[in-house]
């Protein structure tokens, strides 16, 4: 064979074995791209310690890895960092895992959980004061009932101290139990700001305090509702109607009630004078003359019986007023009459 027949064949063998060798390559290219990809959740950003993760589209984007290739214990699904706080800063293009982050249970969860401006506030309670470890259920909504003992019934008072108030923890547990049993704690975690934490601190020092478990949901506020044992005995309710209108009276609305009065009512000029203290009455047979006495007066009229035994007012009579007649005291001269005395 010559020899430039021998290079040609050479030529063509290798472009062959070329050939083979890319297109194996690019069917194994090929195959790897068709293969499934994890999507891992890595850092949009540089991150710092401490961080909230509320917004996860805007601090995290998902980076496509091979199923071999996936970093250890990297996070893949959104809601696991939602709301969560970082332990470590990141940078741009980290992955995230579990243990860079908070934990949702235990005590670590309540710097997530605890709403803005209030502070995590621990009373010590029992059985008897937290329905039986219903109400401190961690999420529930609960009241606070603050009990002060004196010595006088008047003095001595429950009352709603707060209301609709959130539950952090029970004793370190910031999870309810699967179930919904009751989850009895000596202490109990409270959502309180920093003016509710100081009316329970002393009412804590003033007397006992107890957890009543709200329904669901149920946001209505019952206002400020006390009773004393005074009361209690009594049956009487806190609050008159007088107390209760007070607030919600308003320009040309009736006049509130008001009890126990004890002013003394004025006097009305136009009411007629009272009935004559006395009267007196003389009769000399054909003419009588009656005498009124109302107070330090005294009035006089003189009546006659005419020819058919009736009493008609004389025609002269007298009516007129003048001062009573003064008796005299014992030892004394009897004063002298005048014309007035005598109407014979």
């Amino acid at each position: 064979m010559k020899p430039k027949t021998m290079v040609l064949m050479g030529v063509a063998i290798a472009c062959g074995l070329g050939a083979s060798y890319m297109t194996s390559r690019l069917l194994a290219e090929r195959g790897a791209d068709d293969a499934p990809k994890v999507a891992v959740l890595v850092a949009k950003k540089t991150l710092s310690t401490g961080d909230t993760i509320k917004n996860v589209d805007e601090l995290f984007i998902t980076k496509a890895f091979a199923p071999s290739d996936v970093p250890p214990g990297a996070i893949t699904d959104p809601e696991q960092i939602r709301n969560r706080i970082l332990k470590k800063s990141l940078r741009s293009g980290d992955h995230v895992t579990p243990e860079d982050m908070f934990g949702e249970t235990g005590s670590e969860g309540l710097p997530v959980r605890l709403p803005a401006g209030y502070r995590a506030y621990g009373v010590r309670v029992s059985l008897d004061t937290t329905a039986a470890g219903f109400a401190t259920l961690p999420l529930s909504r609960v009241d606070l009932i603050s009990t002060v003992r004196r010595g006088d019934d008047s003095a001595t008072y429950a009352q709603v101290l707060l209301e609709n108030v959130l539950v952090l923890a029970a004793d370190t547990n910031t999870d309810r139990d699967v179930t919904g049993k009751a989850m009895p704690a000596q202490v109990v975690t409270l959502a309180l700001t920093p003016q509710e934490a100081l009316k329970v601190s002393l009412a804590q020092e003033l007397g006992t305090m107890k957890l009543m478990l709200r329904k669901l949901g149920e946001n209505t506020k019952i206002g400020h509702a006390r009773v004393t044992a005074s009361e209690l005995k009594t049956g009487e309710s806190g609050k008159d109607d007088a107390e209760v209108q007070v607030g919600s009276h308003k320009e040309g609305d009736p006049p509130l009630p008001v009890k126990n009065d004890k002013t003394k009512p004025k006097t009305d000029k136009t009411t007629k004078p009272e009935a004559p203290e006395a009267t007196e009455v003389v009769n000399n047979g054909k003419s009588f003359t009656l005498t009124i006495i109302e107070g330090d007066k005294t009035r006089r009229t003189q009546y006659q019986v005419n020819e058919k035994n009736e009493v008609i007012e004389a025609e002269v009579s007298r009516s007129e007023l003048t001062p009573p007649r003064v008796q005299p005291k014992r030892g004394e001269p009897t004063p002298p009459t005048t014309p007035d005395d005598d109407d014979n």
